[in-house]
């Protein structure tokens, strides 16, 4: 139907002509009227205005006709209208409440591929922690004294467990949302749907990171275990010693010397002190009978400092005499003596001597040898060991470190000094035989 076309009843039409033509009839027969002299009526004239004034009515009331009916028209277009509005905003609110239940599913979806994710790394870091229990365990085993760290390392690993459990448990949460959401039509139920998925990717986040961060706990743990281990295994072999010469706990954080329970022998600890025994002075590795009396090297720097002459056997004499741990049988050692403390290190990493009971080592390779001797007393073909250096067990698999010296840490002191060997022209009293000292007493 046509919205824009006026229709006017068929019933106010025949009314309004009808109206019309009473009226004319009437104008008619009064003028006929007058015109016989059968009247004393109006005359023409006046029946002319009444003519006029019967259109002008006629023609008031078909224009408040058309007007009605062209109003009537507008309200049943308008009515129309308005319903086709409501018809396209409820077609468009199915379409977007459709759209609303797809993307929300897709969410869901993508929630369920992170939690996965989340609990794998999760899973990961756990198992990690796991194998660096155990190893920890194997380690510490016969090792009462590192049993805090072993509890610590263990705790650690078992709350990366708890925390990979926390964020698998949410697989079972966000597979029931993303099932109910399969069947959801209400937008209502697709939210809550949604946010126990989000809550889910949340949470097993969470878990994931707690289970890194205790695997990182659990690896700072199994590494202490570690570190205690070998200190363990290095106190059953070594005591620290006073100044007296009395026993001390491996946890004594000073001692004057100490002994090898493997040996017998007793080794003299450096101090830090700048005193006759620090860790830095050096010597000339003879007795000071060509004159080597100087203290200071050719650069300015000191050589030692506490002796008239700065030589091996100056020092011997002198460390004798103030009786240290209570023994005064103090002397160079030979080399396999000074190599029976050798060893090698945790990746290899020099000095190669135990630094939990010898931690005033030097490790200069090429310049920090200590003084030895090939024959007791003797003044003769110098050598020393140098901590610094790689020992070559590879080379000789079956041999201990004090038979691999000769191709390793021993070294001839005739390189280690200021000058080249044989050289005529020593300028400044230069010496070419220096090392450090770490006297020894076997009896």
């Amino acid at each position: 139907m046509n919205m824009n076309s006026v229709s006017v009843h068929t019933s106010n039409k025949t009314l309004i002509a009808k109206q019309g033509h009473l009226l004319l009839a009437g104008i008619i027969m009064s003028s006929l009227l007058s015109a016989c002299g059968g009247s004393s009526g109006p005359s023409a004239e006046e029946l002319a205005v009444q003519s006029a004034a019967a259109a002008q009515i006629i023609a008031d009331k078909a224009a408040a006709q058309a007007a009605a009916d062209k109003a009537a028209a507008q309200a049943a277009a308008d009515k129309a209208a308005a319903q086709a509005a409501a018809d396209k905003a409820a077609a468009q609110a199915v379409a977007d409440r459709q759209a609303a239940l797809v993307a929300a599913r897709q969410q869901i979806s993508v929630a369920v591929s992170d939690v996965d994710t989340e609990a794998k790394a999760a899973q990961s870091a756990s198992s990690a922690a796991s194998v660096l229990a155990v190893q920890a365990g194997q380690q510490a085993s016969g090792y009462d004294e590192v049993a805090a760290s072993l509890a610590s390392t263990n705790a650690s690993a078992a709350q990366a467990k708890t925390e990979a459990e926390r964020a698998v448990a949410q697989k079972e949460i966000v597979a029931k949302a993303k099932a109910d959401a399969e069947s959801a039509q209400d937008l209502e139920a697709m939210a809550d749907s949604e946010k126990q998925a989000q809550d889910a990717v949340a949470t097993a986040k969470k878990a994931r990171l707690a289970a890194e961060e205790a695997l990182a706990s659990t690896r700072t743990a199994a590494q202490k275990v570690a570190d205690e281990v070998v200190v363990a295994q290095a106190s059953r072999r070594y005591t620290k010693l006073d100044a007296g010469g009395n026993a001390l706990p491996s946890s004594a954080t000073s001692w004057s010397c100490v002994q090898d329970k493997t040996t017998g022998y007793v080794w003299e600890e450096k101090t830090n002190d700048s005193g006759l025994r620090d860790k830095d002075w050096r010597y000339r590795h003879m007795h000071n009978y060509g004159g080597y009396g100087g203290i200071k090297d050719t650069n300015g720097q000191t050589l030692c400092q506490g002796l008239g002459a700065c030589d091996a056997y100056s020092y011997m004499y002198a460390v004798n005499g103030t009786g240290l741990c209570g023994r005064n049988t103090w002397r160079i050692p030979l080399p396999k003596e000074l190599g029976t403390i050798a060893q090698i290190n945790s990746g290899s990493t020099p000095p190669h001597i135990d630094t939990n009971f010898f931690p005033e080592t030097a490790n200069i390779p090429t310049k920090g040898a200590y003084c030895t001797e090939n024959v007791d007393g003797a003044e003769h073909n110098y050598q020393g060991i140098d901590f610094g250096l790689p020992i070559l067990y590879s080379s000789f698999p079956n041999e201990s470190p004090a038979n691999v010296l000769g191709v390793s840490i021993l070294v001839p002191l005739r390189f280690y000094g200021e000058i080249q060997d044989g050289l005529l022209d020593n300028p400044g009293n230069a010496s070419n035989w220096i090392c450090y000292t770490r006297l020894m007493s076997s009896n």
